[in-house]
């Protein structure tokens, strides 16, 4: 509520009971004490809009409502009333009616800055950005701070962003942004990164890329210190607007080599290195870049990758995912390009399984390397799951005949192979017997895989969920294929019983919604947790 321990009157003292009661939501008490002491005090405002409050909050809306109004239409200036209307106003979803509150109270006290900031807060609560504008420049008039001055240009911004006509967007509220912004870079008064950032935005949504890559070059773009690379990510946006291969290229290069686990720069990377030599680029033609070195064959871009490599074999920690992948999206480029895979880069097949053997343990495995599966021939299909499948460390086989994982590390690289394997298709080329005793499989390491569920919480998912989900799918497979329903109901029963143990797990939830609905059954599935919100019930 509002702030209630400043004692600086009686008044205060007198109202604190009934804050009390309103934070610890005994609402009708409050609105007792509320009563008990307007009998006193009938010219106190904010205990009127106190029992107000307490009567919005027991359902007594219009009640609530006239009792406010009355208090409103006085113009009161005293915090207490501002505060406790506002509060109101927002738990009655009317946050235009805070603005002719603090509209009044600027009218009185027009020098306030603490009611020309709330002004200018009220605005941006109902998306009023021209108003905004002109509150920002009012308070920037009485107190000349920073944060005034650049909230006004931001509503400049703002009225670009959502205005529908871009040609006045484009023509009059950036263009006088950016004068504004210019206006205290001339005068030297930028301060924070914020100001930095957004003349940046300007510059960029106004197309002037080289005035912006001047900018981050320049000394205003040592401010940009918030976030990692924040200069050089904007550098390189800059590059790639003005086309600037080499720059683009050089920059990558010299950002890899700090950090060799940065994707983004792998990309712009390959992307710069296939301009180039598309262009025929030549280092001693153009000159010498700013940013450095320069890869402007196929050769270097391999040797580069390898390097890197190498240095992660190297190191005794775990080594990043990085240079791995990049070494596949090389191979995946230059096959696009029809040239012939280089001998240095290695062959896909060892690639991923060498990636498999130090990331297999990982969730991130099966999206990094699914990819890339289409660089393998369907003849190493059934070559590469094998492969896969001796890199995973199972016990024994049990009298079933199937073998287990011991740690949930052993059963993330089991799930990961079995999900590569449908991938590829193997999964979807087995006969209905084959069928079934792959369900039979995945149910039974479901099954062991729950074994782990003793560090889970209710809300988090469990590790072995995965293998409930693809049997799930296998038998929707069987059901389409042959026409067999059994199959179907087979697979609702083993859906439930996943949601029994893990009931958060939206992705059984959407299956299970889909299923009812193929079934006709639009009962059943609006009525399971996850259906009623989608279809509106509670």
């Amino acid at each position: 509520m509002a702030a209630r321990g400043h004692v600086q009157d009686p008044n205060d003292r007198r109202l604190r009971p009934i804050y009390d009661y309103l934070d610890n939501g005994n609402n009708k008490m409050a609105i007792q004490q509320a009563d008990k002491l307007l009998k006193k005090h009938k010219d106190l405002h904010c205990a009127k809009v106190l029992k107000a409050i307490g009567m919005q909050r027991t359902g007594k809306q219009d009640e609530a409502f006239n009792l406010a109004q009355e208090v409103a239409t006085l113009e009161p200036t005293d915090d207490n009333s501002l505060q406790a209307l506002t509060i109101l106003y927002r738990e009655m979803h009317r946050p235009e009616l805070v603005t002719k509150l603090y509209e009044a109270a600027v009218r009185k006290v027009p020098l306030s800055e603490e009611y020309h900031s709330h002004l200018f807060m009220a605005y941006a609560r109902v998306g009023d950005y021209k108003k905004m504008q002109q509150a920002g420049m009012a308070l920037y008039k009485i107190v000349p701070k920073n944060p005034y001055y650049f909230w006004s240009v931001m509503s400049l911004v703002m009225q670009a962003i959502s205005a529908q006509d871009e040609k006045l967007a484009q023509t009059m509220f950036l263009p006088l942004a950016e004068r504004m912004v210019e206006k205290m870079v001339k005068e030297e008064k930028i301060e924070a990164e914020a100001e930095v950032q957004l003349y940046f935005m300007i510059l960029e949504r106004l197309g002037k890329c080289v005035e912006a890559l001047n900018m981050v070059r320049g000394p205003l773009g040592e401010k940009l210190t918030s976030e990692l690379q924040s200069r050089e990510n904007k550098c390189m946006m800059m590059y790639q607007r003005l086309q600037l291969w080499p720059e683009c290229n050089a920059l990558s290069y010299k950002l890899l080599l700090k950090n060799p686990d940065d994707w983004q720069f792998y990309l712009s990377y390959f992307d710069s290195l296939f301009h180039l030599m598309d262009m025929s680029w030549s280092p001693s033609e153009e000159g010498h870049c700013v940013e450095g070195h320069v890869t402007t064959t196929v050769a270097e871009a391999v040797k580069f990758v390898v390097d890197r490599m190498a240095e992660e074999d190297k190191k005794d920690s775990r080594p990043l995912r990085g240079p791995y992948m990049a070494c596949l999206e090389l191979i995946h480029r230059l096959r696009q390009r029809g040239c012939p895979d280089d001998k240095e880069l290695g062959d896909p097949l060892e690639l991923m399984v060498q990636f498999f053997g130090k990331f297999g343990d990982k969730p991130c495995c099966i999206t990094d390397l699914k990819i890339y599966l289409h660089l393998l021939p369907p003849e190493q299909h059934t070559q590469f799951r094998n492969r896969l499948e001796e890199l995973v460390p199972l016990g024994e086989a049990g009298e079933d005949g199937f073998r287990f994982p011991g740690d949930t590390k052993a059963l993330q690289r089991h799930l990961c192979v079995c999900q590569l394997s449908r991938a590829l298709g193997l999964q979807h080329a087995l006969d209905t017997e084959g069928k079934l005793s792959l369900i039979a499989q995945l149910k039974a390491h479901y099954h062991h895989g729950l074994r782990f569920r003793k560090s889970c919480l209710k809300t988090e998912l469990q590790f072995s969920d995965m293998y409930c989900l693809m049997a799930a799918h296998v038998y929707i497979d069987l059901w389409t294929e042959n026409g067999d329903e059994n199959m179907l109901w087979q697979c609702l029963g083993l859906l439930e019983e996943g949601l029994s143990f893990s009931p958060s797990n939206a992705q059984f939830k959407l299956l299970l919604l889909l299923l009812f609905c193929r079934l006709g059954a639009f009962h059943m599935s609006s009525t399971t947790p996850l259906g009623g919100r989608l279809y509106g019930y509670s």
